[in-house]
């Protein structure tokens, strides 16, 4: 609780994460505005000044501690990872941006004071150095990550990659992944059968693409396969160039970024056309008048 301007006394908000500011080093916090290196290292004149406590009540506080305890614990979480590849549907992005497991583990370990404790010193706060929080987080983060059993829950993510696991910028992690999910891991891109279905049954509300004759399945994809060779020498460079990229599973932000569109509408119009120019080709409907992609 702490009292106010007008003299009113309420609990001070995000008083409970004030020992861990003071855990960030420095070369870290300075990195993070002028705003949020405003908060006094002596916490008997923070309490005194309002506008040092607006600043600590406020979103932008919060936004730091789960920024700067993701960016600190993150190499120990996750070695060799890039964090930046994931977004924050992951469940390790999840746990590293959740600043009070982190919190918590160093209040119980007395790697920082609580806060009521903290409250009550007068003086400046030591900064700690990027080699003492290293030392510590090396064996409190696995330390934290065993009690929430996160290990395991990490492991099977990796197993069970998801799209929406990844962040919208080009990594080789998504890159990788894209191509396992539509077998486009060849030498040689090919139309793969299990990733039309795949992708059929996403453009269209998990609605599944019938085959006619199971006893017809091979003979089917061979006419498909021979059918797009064929058609493929029909199309412009720059057509080709996006039918080869989807087929090697780039995203259509990708696409437009590697062929200088403005944005993915442009590549979708394209593939739209593309498609469509493939029915009349081969005789067959496909889809691609309605929502169907490539």
């Amino acid at each position: 609780m702490m009292k106010r301007k007008d003299g009113t006394i309420t609990p001070f908000r995000n008083a409970e994460y004030l020992s861990a500011y003071y855990f960030i080093p420095k070369r870290i916090l300075e990195q993070c505005g002028k705003e949020l290196n405003s908060i006094p290292r002596n916490p008997q004149k923070l309490i005194r000044d309002y506008n040092a406590v607006a600043v600590v009540e406020s979103d932008l506080f919060i936004q730091l501690m789960m920024d700067a305890y993701a960016y600190m614990v993150w190499p120990y979480m996750c070695p060799g990872e890039y964090m930046e590849v994931y977004s924050g549907y992951d469940p390790a992005w999840i746990f590293a941006h959740s600043p009070a497991y982190w919190v918590q583990e160093m209040l119980e370990e007395n790697v920082i004071p609580s806060s009521s404790r903290l409250l009550r010193m007068n003086g400046d706060i030591d900064w700690v150095t990027e080699e003492e929080a290293n030392d510590i987080l090396l064996w409190l983060v696995p330390q934290t990550m065993a009690h929430h059993e996160m290990s395991s829950v990490i492991a099977i993510a990796e197993e069970y990659r998801c799209f929406e696991d990844f962040d919208t910028r080009a990594s080789n992690q998504k890159k990788d992944f894209y191509r396992k999910w539509y077998h486009t891991q060849t030498q040689h891109p090919q139309i793969s059968l299990e990733g039309f279905q795949a992708e059929y049954a996403e453009e269209h509300d998990g609605q599944a693409w019938d085959i006619e004759d199971e006893s017809a399945n091979f003979e089917n994809e061979s006419t498909v396969k021979v059918l797009a060779e064929q058609f493929m020498e029909t199309l412009s460079e720059k057509d080709k160039q996006i039918l080869q990229f989807r087929l090697e599973g780039y995203t259509m932000e990708e696409v437009a970024e590697k062929l200088g569109y403005a944005n993915h509408s442009g590549v979708l119009k394209r593939l739209r056309k593309i498609g469509q120019a493939f029915e009349k080709y081969a005789d067959v409907d496909y889809g691609f008048d309605g929502k169907r992609i490539i």
